[in-house]
Protein backbone atom coordinates (compact mmCIF):
# COMPACT_ATOMS: atom_id res chain seq x y z
CA UNK A 1 0.00 0.00 0.00
CA UNK A 2 1.85 3.00 -1.20
CA UNK A 3 -0.28 5.22 0.15
CA UNK A 4 -0.81 5.22 3.97
CA UNK A 5 -4.20 4.57 5.95
CA UNK A 6 -2.87 8.01 7.65
CA UNK A 7 -2.52 10.41 4.92
CA UNK A 8 -6.05 8.83 3.21
CA UNK A 9 -7.41 9.99 6.46
CA UNK A 10 -6.18 13.52 6.70
CA UNK A 11 -7.26 13.93 3.08
CA UNK A 12 -10.23 12.52 4.28
CA UNK A 13 -10.57 14.86 7.79
CA UNK A 14 -11.06 11.34 9.09
CA UNK A 15 -9.59 12.33 12.83
CA UNK A 16 -10.51 8.86 14.63
CA UNK A 17 -9.61 5.43 14.34
CA UNK A 18 -13.37 4.15 14.02
CA UNK A 19 -12.91 4.42 10.13
CA UNK A 20 -9.50 2.72 9.58
CA UNK A 21 -11.17 -0.37 8.03
CA UNK A 22 -13.67 1.43 5.83
CA UNK A 23 -10.81 3.65 4.41
CA UNK A 24 -8.88 0.51 3.74
CA UNK A 25 -11.52 -0.94 2.18
CA UNK A 26 -11.89 2.48 -0.09
CA UNK A 27 -8.31 2.32 -1.03
CA UNK A 28 -8.89 -0.72 -2.56
CA UNK A 29 -11.89 -0.01 -4.18
CA UNK A 30 -10.36 2.95 -5.64
CA UNK A 31 -7.00 1.19 -6.48
CA UNK A 32 -9.00 -1.56 -8.46
CA UNK A 33 -11.44 1.24 -10.18
CA UNK A 34 -7.48 3.06 -11.24
CA UNK A 35 -6.44 -0.30 -12.58
CA UNK A 36 -9.57 -0.72 -14.49
CA UNK A 37 -10.28 2.29 -15.91
CA UNK A 38 -6.68 3.26 -17.27
CA UNK A 39 -4.64 0.36 -16.31
CA UNK A 40 -2.31 1.24 -14.39
CA UNK A 41 -1.65 -0.51 -11.19
CA UNK A 42 -0.39 1.10 -7.81
CA UNK A 43 0.52 -2.25 -5.55
CA UNK A 44 3.13 -5.09 -6.99
CA UNK A 45 0.94 -7.12 -8.74
CA UNK A 46 1.33 -10.43 -11.57
CA UNK A 47 -1.14 -10.03 -14.54
CA UNK A 48 -1.49 -11.86 -17.64
CA UNK A 49 -2.24 -10.35 -21.10
CA UNK A 50 -3.12 -12.39 -23.82
CA UNK A 51 -1.28 -11.78 -27.80
CA UNK A 52 -3.07 -13.53 -30.65
CA UNK A 53 -0.76 -13.03 -33.30
CA UNK A 54 3.15 -11.23 -33.98
CA UNK A 55 2.77 -7.83 -34.09
CA UNK A 56 3.59 -6.47 -37.42
CA UNK A 57 6.54 -3.63 -38.67
CA UNK A 58 10.31 -3.19 -37.81
CA UNK A 59 10.05 -3.35 -34.15
CA UNK A 60 7.69 -6.44 -32.71
CA UNK A 61 6.39 -4.17 -30.10
CA UNK A 62 3.24 -4.90 -28.02
CA UNK A 63 1.38 -2.34 -25.86
CA UNK A 64 1.25 -3.81 -22.31
CA UNK A 65 -2.64 -3.25 -20.67
CA UNK A 66 -0.98 -2.89 -17.30
CA UNK A 67 1.42 0.06 -16.48
CA UNK A 68 4.12 0.39 -14.91
CA UNK A 69 5.97 -3.20 -15.55
CA UNK A 70 9.08 -4.30 -13.89
CA UNK A 71 9.12 -7.70 -15.23
CA UNK A 72 7.87 -9.25 -18.23
CA UNK A 73 8.32 -12.79 -19.10
CA UNK A 74 6.26 -15.46 -21.46
CA UNK A 75 7.14 -19.26 -22.56
CA UNK A 76 8.36 -19.86 -25.51
CA UNK A 77 8.19 -22.58 -28.62
CA UNK A 78 10.64 -24.96 -26.61
CA UNK A 79 9.19 -24.64 -23.19
CA UNK A 80 11.56 -22.56 -21.58
CA UNK A 81 10.87 -18.85 -20.04
CA UNK A 82 11.89 -16.38 -21.92
CA UNK A 83 12.38 -12.70 -20.29
CA UNK A 84 11.04 -9.68 -22.46
CA UNK A 85 12.94 -6.23 -22.62
CA UNK A 86 11.14 -3.49 -22.08
CA UNK A 87 10.72 -0.56 -23.92
CA UNK A 88 8.81 3.25 -23.15
CA UNK A 89 7.61 5.37 -25.52
CA UNK A 90 5.84 8.36 -24.42
CA UNK A 91 5.60 7.10 -20.78
CA UNK A 92 3.71 3.76 -22.00
CA UNK A 93 5.49 1.00 -21.87
CA UNK A 94 5.92 -2.24 -24.58
CA UNK A 95 6.80 -5.72 -24.61
CA UNK A 96 9.90 -6.20 -27.12
CA UNK A 97 8.59 -9.45 -28.46
CA UNK A 98 11.46 -9.78 -31.12
CA UNK A 99 12.91 -13.13 -29.53
CA UNK A 100 13.36 -16.58 -31.49
CA UNK A 101 11.29 -19.35 -30.84
CA UNK A 102 8.25 -17.64 -29.61
CA UNK A 103 5.01 -19.39 -30.73
CA UNK A 104 1.93 -17.29 -31.07
CA UNK A 105 -0.64 -16.58 -29.26
CA UNK A 106 1.46 -15.72 -26.37
CA UNK A 107 0.25 -15.17 -22.63
CA UNK A 108 2.60 -12.79 -21.55
CA UNK A 109 3.08 -12.60 -17.73
CA UNK A 110 4.18 -9.04 -16.16
CA UNK A 111 5.06 -7.95 -12.76
CA UNK A 112 3.31 -4.34 -12.52
CA UNK A 113 3.03 -1.79 -9.84
CA UNK A 114 5.67 0.48 -7.81
CA UNK A 115 6.32 1.02 -4.54
CA UNK A 116 6.79 4.86 -5.48
CA UNK A 117 3.55 7.18 -6.28
CA UNK A 118 3.44 9.84 -9.23
CA UNK A 119 2.34 13.09 -6.63
CA UNK A 120 -0.39 13.94 -8.93
CA UNK A 121 -1.64 9.95 -9.07
CA UNK A 122 -1.28 10.09 -5.77
CA UNK A 123 -3.15 13.53 -4.95
CA UNK A 124 -6.21 11.74 -7.30
CA UNK A 125 -6.38 8.45 -5.23
CA UNK A 126 -6.68 10.62 -2.43
CA UNK A 127 -9.14 12.98 -3.62
CA UNK A 128 -11.19 9.96 -5.15
CA UNK A 129 -10.84 8.54 -1.41
CA UNK A 130 -12.00 11.17 0.08
CA UNK A 131 -15.05 11.52 -2.51
CA UNK A 132 -15.88 8.01 -1.93
CA UNK A 133 -16.43 8.11 1.78
CA UNK A 134 -18.16 11.96 1.65
CA UNK A 135 -20.76 9.88 -0.80
CA UNK A 136 -21.82 7.20 1.92
CA UNK A 137 -24.62 8.10 4.61
CA UNK A 138 -27.64 10.00 5.07
CA UNK A 139 -26.34 12.94 2.75
CA UNK A 140 -25.09 11.06 -0.30
CA UNK A 141 -23.43 13.13 -3.40
CA UNK A 142 -23.79 11.16 -6.52
CA UNK A 143 -20.46 10.42 -7.79
CA UNK A 144 -19.28 11.25 -11.38
CA UNK A 145 -18.49 8.40 -13.63
CA UNK A 146 -15.50 9.75 -15.76
CA UNK A 147 -13.51 10.43 -13.18
CA UNK A 148 -10.40 9.16 -14.04
CA UNK A 149 -10.60 9.67 -18.00
CA UNK A 150 -10.56 13.71 -16.80
CA UNK A 151 -7.97 12.58 -14.55
CA UNK A 152 -6.13 10.87 -17.44
CA UNK A 153 -6.81 14.04 -19.82
CA UNK A 154 -5.26 16.17 -16.97
CA UNK A 155 -1.96 13.67 -16.73
CA UNK A 156 -1.83 12.57 -20.34
CA UNK A 157 -2.02 8.82 -21.65
CA UNK A 158 1.07 7.99 -19.90
CA UNK A 159 0.44 9.11 -16.00
CA UNK A 160 3.60 7.94 -14.95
Amino acid sequence: MPITTSSLKDSARVYHTGDDAHIALLYDAVVRELEERTGWCLDVVTRTQYVLEQPYGVAKLVRLERQPVTVCTCTNSLQQVVGLGLVTINGIQYADLDVPNLKYPLILTMTCGDATVNPMLGMAVRARVTQLNAARGDDTVPLRSDYWDNICAMVGKGIG
